[in-house]
């Protein structure tokens, strides 16, 4: 087997490094493309995770105030329980009615 030169010996060195460069640009590259898309899908959840707050809060405003209006609603406690009874009485009649 022939002796490699000193030079040949570099040579090889060289083309190895070159190779293990090579295969690092690749994997930085792909690496890059990733981070890049990973980085669109973040400020897209991001977006939508607001757009839901601001929704989350129109309803939760929406809720409260509905509340307010119902507590401080025309009819007295009385008369709050006079519909109950009433309302009782008509599904209890229209119980009677699918029963029969």
């Amino acid at each position: 087997m022939a002796e490699l030169t000193t030079y040949d010996y570099f040579l090889n060195e060289l083309l190895e490094l070159e190779k293990s460069v090579h295969v690092l640009v690749q994997r930085d590259e792909v690496i890059s493309e990733e981070k890049e898309s990973l980085i669109r899908e973040l400020r897209s959840l991001k977006d939508e995770n607001e757009i839901l707050r601001i929704k989350l809060e129109e309803a939760e405003r929406k809720a409260s105030v509905n509340s307010e209006d119902f507590s401080d609603s025309f009819l007295s406690s009385e008369d709050k329980e006079v519909v109950k009874d009433r309302i009782d009485e008509l599904i209890n009649k229209i119980d009677n009615h699918l029963r029969s």
